[in-house]
């Protein structure tokens, strides 16, 4: 159960809940006026949570570097010739847009 605590209490009780943090490996949301303001949590764990984003990031990188190796092993690919056509093609499709004028109240 996830343990919540007004701010206040926090603020009388400090060393307390941070031994408790400690012991239990828990996270403690401290609310102000009612609503989620933070949330107090041991610094092994912050460390831990920290460590697996990382590893998600690796995961990602990965997985979009296979992607694109089996992009180009199926031709799925442009040439940089290619794409900069595209980009000049759609400037000049914006340029040539006329601006629709606005109407006075």
């Amino acid at each position: 159960m996830k343990k919540i605590m007004p701010i206040t209490d926090l603020q009388r009780q400090a060393g307390q809940v941070v031994t408790e943090i400690n012991a239990s490996g828990e996270a403690v949301t401290i609310t102000q006026r009612g609503r989620p303001a933070a949330v107090l949590l041991s610094a092994s764990r912050y460390h831990q949570i920290e460590e697996d984003l990382e590893r998600l990031d690796e995961l990602e990188l990965l997985e979009m570097v296979a992607r694109s190796r089996e992009a180009i092993a199926g031709g799925k690919t442009l040439s940089h010739r290619q794409v900069k056509a595209r980009l000049e093609k759609r400037q000049k499709q914006k340029a040539a847009k006329p601006t629709p004028k606005r109407r006075a109240r």
